[in-house]
């Protein structure tokens, strides 16, 4: 039987509030980058703390998707485009534009397509 972690999507209606509960479940408060980069790294084991395999359950995932739609991508997106390195400075900024037009992938899309690429994680959607 694998060991099942519980996120509750009523603590998770921002990007900040997803990475606290990721924290407080996944790593037990633990410090982590916060990102979803880290998120990755967390979900492959990197950071020791997981069994090899496990299932997360996102509970309330209809409302988190809701909370962290487009006016949450838009919100990250912005505050992305102030920090980012040269590099990723026109990907970033036509990301947002599309997100500003309600396209493109959210927030919410873009951390279930991240856990869903991890065959150690089962995730669950409830």
């Amino acid at each position: 039987m694998k060991l099942e972690y519980i996120l509750d999507g009523c603590r998770t209606t921002t990007l900040e509030l997803f990475y606290s509960e990721i924290g407080q479940v996944l790593l037990d408060g633990q410090p982590w980058g916060e990102s979803l980069d880290d998120l990755d790294e967390i979900l492959s084991g990197n950071y020791g703390l997981l069994p090899p395999t496990f299932r997360l359950v996102w509970c309330n995932a209809d409302f988190v998707r809701t909370a962290l739609g487009y006016p949450e991508t838009v919100a990250h997106l912005t505050q992305r485009l102030r920090d980012c390195h040269p590099t990723v400075l026109i990907k970033t900024a036509w990301a947002l534009r599309a997100a500003l037009r309600k396209q493109g992938p959210t927030v919410y899309d873009s951390i279930v397509e991240r856990m869903g690429k991890h065959p150690n994680v089962e995730l669950v959607l409830v």
